[in-house]
């Protein structure tokens, strides 16, 4: 008499037993997977600075000199960013046949001004050498100074225009920076070296939104936009704001723009600029107010923002960088000592 055999499957206790290690083993694998990722596109921002580090050597090799910040600084119309100058150097020629430099980038004038529809299918085009891939934030923005149909395409890195301190954040003046308006710098001019010269950073794309009330939605992203607050000096020898407490100023914010590094084409401050006042990722909002403001470096890598020197290298500086050191970093002839970071 043959024996009946009986398949014997999984318990109910077993399988939970299963599904609990299965769940253990993605928990500790999930953090590491997360980290290789965050690690990959570091290195892929690293790499988009080194190569915007490259054009802006082959531009200087080519015409003597850096690219300026806008061609007219008391003409709105005409700033066209630095990072829009150095295309034909960063084999983006396609592009730099779409941009006209003979034309102006915005038509009109004060609320009614809007991009100039001429620039407008260069000024859409997504550049991925300028978009750091750990910023998943839609990079076209329609909601400032142009139309749904004529969308700004935003960029991550963006160009050092000194520490900010004293009036230096009025860029229509030279600043201690690489560039501002008209600034036509040499190498010549990095007296403190081109290894301790910030040329360029990284930031955060902005919210998209416009929110109101004493404080941000998502302080990163928006900036403080105060129309009654002036900053600048008229002139220089008329002092403006010198070396203010942000936190105190924003005191006063109820309107909240997500408008930062809306265009990489652009030389408006807030689009394509940066300075050292506030440390990298800073808590403070950044603010800006009637043509001038502070705008910090930012990024979503954990602890820290790429930056680009003046020598071409990429260095990671930690958002607990001593800043002194920082603000030294992004001056150009000031003559400090640059201890370890």
């Amino acid at each position: 008499m043959n024996a009946t055999r009986r398949n014997r499957g999984f318990t109910l206790v077993e399988l939970l037993v299963v599904i609990a290690i299965i769940g253990i083993l993605v928990a500790l694998l999930l953090p590491a997977i997360q980290a290789a990722r965050e690690a990959s596109r570091r290195t892929s921002c690293t790499n988009n600075l080194k190569q915007c580090g490259l054009a802006l050597h082959h531009y200087h090799d080519t015409y003597d000199v850096f690219p300026l910040v806008g061609l007219k600084p008391f003409e709105c119309p005409w700033q066209f960013s630095v990072q829009a100058r150095i295309l034909p150097l960063a084999e983006q020629e396609n592009l730099q046949d779409l941009l006209n430099l003979e034309e102006p980038l915005f038509v009109g004038s004060g609320p009614a001004q809007m991009l100039n529809p001429l620039q407008a299918p260069a000024a859409g085009t997504v550049v991925p050498m300028f978009r750091c891939p750990s910023d998943g934030t839609n990079e076209r923005f329609t909601e400032y100074f142009t139309t749904a149909d004529s969308p700004f395409a935003g960029g991550n890195y963006v160009v050092c225009t000194g520490s900010g301190t004293g009036t230096n954040y009025d860029l229509r003046y030279p600043t201690d920076g690489l560039f501002y308006f008209v600034s036509a710098c040499r190498f010549r001019d990095m007296l403190d070296g081109s290894t301790n010269t910030l040329a360029m950073a990284e930031t955060l794309l902005g919210s998209h939104h416009e929110t109101a009330g004493p404080s941000p939605g998502d302080p990163q992203r928006q900036m403080a936009h105060m129309q009654n607050l002036s900053l600048a000096p008229n002139a220089p020898g008329i002092p403006g704001v010198v070396n203010p407490d942000i936190a105190s100023l924003l005191a006063g914010a109820t309107k909240w723009t997500g408008q930062r590094a809306h265009a990489w084409i652009s030389g408006k401050q807030f689009a394509s600029t940066f300075c050292t006042y506030l440390p990298p990722n800073a808590p403070t909002p950044d603010l800006w107010a009637k043509g001038a403001g502070f705008i910090a470096a930012r990024s979503n890598h954990p602890g820290g923002v790429n930056a680009l020197l003046g020598d071409g290298s990429v260095r990671f500086v930690s958002d607990s960088i001593d800043l002194p050191t920082w603000r030294a970093l992004s001056t150009c002839a000031q003559g400090e000592v640059v201890g370890a970071y």
